[in-house]
């Protein structure tokens, strides 16, 4: 084969190629946009079944329960669905029979949770447990109701999404969780591995502003923190009381309670770190005593 022609052909698929590459990294962006998008608050409940995967195809919008889709011309169509609000039950048989999956959020391949082309009766229900449940979700009233947020992972601050001191109920479903009064995991904060269902009973309704993860393993066993003497974080000098300041962190070389050097337990770090007013310990040199602790 002569070698223009190999030279051609291999120039026509680098062109080829190229034209493909940005409407398949547009795609790729979308798609990892919508992954890790914040998810809104819930308003009055709606969802759209989509006869196709990725939202495409015919669909059909719903606000209130349809117990035979057969009514809407949709058995055994739906690929997809889009959650606008509200908590939905979706079942396999006519009037919530059959294999039924809890939705709180949009699902863009519903043969992740075995519905593809599968669902002949939804519902408008409480919020429950399920399969794509969020792993937290806070809600404006008690008893989980009303306008509600869904995380997978923390926030530093609930601003952005205008649910700022708004929850008054926490629903866990996976994980251990700190819920803080203020932003980066600061103020008052409580420890949580199980849903609560009135936040004043702990004294944090309409009061949480930020919220993570506790890692029990990595962090120790939860403790409320004990404030230190003298002055708090951050002293009006700009500086952390005895550290030394970075762009994102602050270095402890030797941390002292009330003068004493502190124990190295485990946990002790991130206690030393959140009295200051950060959110965790990054770093923490072995020994007997706490050394070289770096905080953010």
């Amino acid at each position: 084969m002569p070698r223009d022609f190999l030279a051609q052909t291999f120039l026509a698929a680098v062109f080829i190629a190229m034209a493909a590459a940005p409407g398949a990294e547009a795609q790729k962006d979308e798609i990892e946009a919508f992954r890790r998008g914040p998810p809104p608050a819930t308003g009055p409940a709606e969802i759209t079944l989509y006869s196709d995967t990725g939202l495409r195809g015919t669909s059909v919008t719903l606000t209130a329960d349809q117990t035979k889709l057969s009514r809407v011309s949709f058995n055994d169509k739906a690929r997809s669905v889009e959650v606008r609000g509200g908590v939905w039950l979706l079942c396999t048989d006519a009037n919530l029979g059959g294999k039924c999956e809890y939705v709180d959020r949009t699902v863009r391949n519903l043969g992740e949770i075995g519905l593809s082309g599968n669902i002949s009766s939804v519902q408008v229900t409480s919020y429950d447990r399920g399969p794509r449940s969020y792993d937290i979700a806070l809600f404006a009233n008690s008893n989980f109701r009303g306008p509600f947020l869904g995380f997978d992972e923390g926030e530093a601050s609930l601003s952005q999404f205008r649910f700022n001191d708004t929850a008054s109920s926490i629903l866990i479903t996976r994980g251990t969780w700190l819920v803080c009064e203020n932003t980066d995991y600061r103020g008052n904060c409580e420890f949580l591995d199980a849903s609560i269902s009135d936040l004043g009973g702990i004294y944090l309704n309409d009061a949480i502003s930020s919220f993570r993860r506790y890692d029990v393993r990595r962090e120790g066993p939860w403790r409320r923190p004990v404030p230190l003497p003298g002055p708090s974080y951050p002293p009006s000098n700009g500086g952390a009381v005895g550290g030394l300041s970075g762009e994102q962190s602050v270095f402890f070389p030797a941390p002292t309670y009330r003068g004493a050097r502190i124990s190295n337990r485990d946990g002790a770090a991130t206690r030393f770190c959140q009295d200051q007013g950060f959110s965790e310990a990054v770093y923490k040199a072995p020994g007997s005593v706490l050394s070289d602790v770096l905080c953010r």
